[in-house]
């Protein structure tokens, strides 16, 4: 018999109704009808209220080749009967069977689970090392594009290499280039040929796709990382020959120059008037002050054809440190832009006085540019045996 048929029948045997057994389980007697029909299996507790209903174990009313017990039988032992009205109440039995069952059914469901989880990590590793593979692919795909196509260098009527510098602190690579490229060809095969643009730079390369505008110029538009110098081709591909044209644009470089700012200082007075070398730092009995305005310029690269700086300082402070510990700081005013002399200018005032030998101190100039990085110039309050502190950019 089926467990369903079990139900069923010892239902029956006690003179019970579906919807009757279902009150007694705090079930519908269509949960009832389904165990009846096989089409649902109670679960673990409800086989549990089941087995005490009707004074059978567990494992009886699981295993098809358990027999019923007969209206004769004496309740298993174990089984306490309690005479409550019209019903007859049992404690549930749990035979040594049923708890083997139950525990191999326990470690099935942990062995599922676990290889589960193990196959879901196994192909997010191998999603990974798939995608890793494509990237390494396009790169080398790229070089022997370049490598075993010829270089053509005048090939074409006009091309543009517009560059800009992409500050990303939440990714792997932090600063990159953008680049928006053009080249339009002295002939367009459009038809027999597929474009697309080659970036490369010590040994690597990268591509993008280019698409044929109306004036039968391609254009197109990446990312690659920060590099110094690059040379940009616009590929052709010949569809049935297989045959390769690199059509060199240009080689670009002192890339990084124009994204980096210079600076420079000098102490000076309350008059503006320059302060004598060492006079800004004292030292007396174990004690060391710093006392002056310092003056800040900061010089870089200009946007071509522009009259401002690619790379400007953003805020600026000065730090007196002692070993890692920040003992003194000031914010330096906004930097202004001085077109006369091409810099931005800024200062600021300080009057510090420290219970600590000047030698283990250092005076750290910190400023952030408008890409968000953070440069930071540190030197030693001692100088050739003076007593003074300097930067060093």
């Amino acid at each position: 018999m089926t467990t369903g048929e079990k139900i069923a029948a010892l239902r029956r045997a006690q003179g019970l109704s579906q919807e009757a057994l279902g009150e007694k389980l705090g079930l519908s007697r269509q949960a009832v009808s389904k165990w009846e029909a096989d089409q649902a299996v109670p679960t673990m507790d409800n086989l549990v209220e089941l087995s005490r209903l009707f004074g059978v174990p567990v494992d009886t009313i699981l295993r098809p080749d358990e027999p019923l017990p007969g209206k004769t039988q004496q309740p298993p032992e174990g089984v306490n009967v309690v005479p409550d009205g019209f019903k007859i109440t049992y404690a549930p039995v749990l035979t040594k069977k049923t708890k083997w069952f139950i525990i191999a059914l326990a470690a099935l469901v942990l062995v599922s689970v676990l290889g589960n989880l193990y196959a879901m990590a196994r192909v997010q590793s191998l999603e990974a090392q798939l995608n890793t593979f494509k990237m390494q692919a396009q790169v080398q795909d790229a070089e022997n594009v370049v490598q075993q196509g010829t270089t053509e260098e005048d090939s074409l009527s006009d091309y543009d290499i517009a560059y800009d510098l992409q500050y990303h602190p939440n990714k792997t690579v932090t600063t990159v280039l953008k680049l928006s490229l053009s080249a339009r060809p002295k002939e367009v095969n459009l038809d027999v040929e597929t474009p697309k643009f080659t970036i490369q730079s010590a040994g690597e390369s990268w591509t993008c796709a280019a698409i044929l505008e109306q004036d039968n110029s391609y254009v197109g538009s990446t990312e690659i990382p920060m590099r110094d110098a690059f040379t940009v081709y616009l590929t052709l591909t010949d569809r049935e020959s297989g045959e390769v044209r690199n059509l060199l644009l240009e080689t670009v470089s002192g890339v990084e120059n124009e994204f980096e700012i210079s600076c420079g200082y000098r102490w000076v007075t309350e008059d503006d008037e320059a302060l004598q070398k060492g006079s800004a730092v004292q030292a007396e009995n174990g004690s060391t002050s710093i006392s002056g305005t310092v003056k800040a310029y900061f010089y870089g690269a200009f946007h071509s054809g522009e009259t401002t700086m690619r790379c400007y300082p953003v805020s600026v402070r000065l730090v007196l440190r002692q070993g890692e510990t920040e003992l003194q700081s000031v914010a330096f005013a906004t930097p202004e832009w001085d077109a006369d002399l091409g810099r931005y200018n800024t200062q600021c005032t300080v009057d510090w006085t420290v219970d600590v030998q000047s030698e283990e101190l250092q005076l750290v100039m910190e400023y952030t540019d408008n890409y968000g990085r953070v440069y930071q110039h540190v030197q030693n309050a001692v100088d050739g045996g003076r007593t003074e502190i300097t930067f060093i950019f």
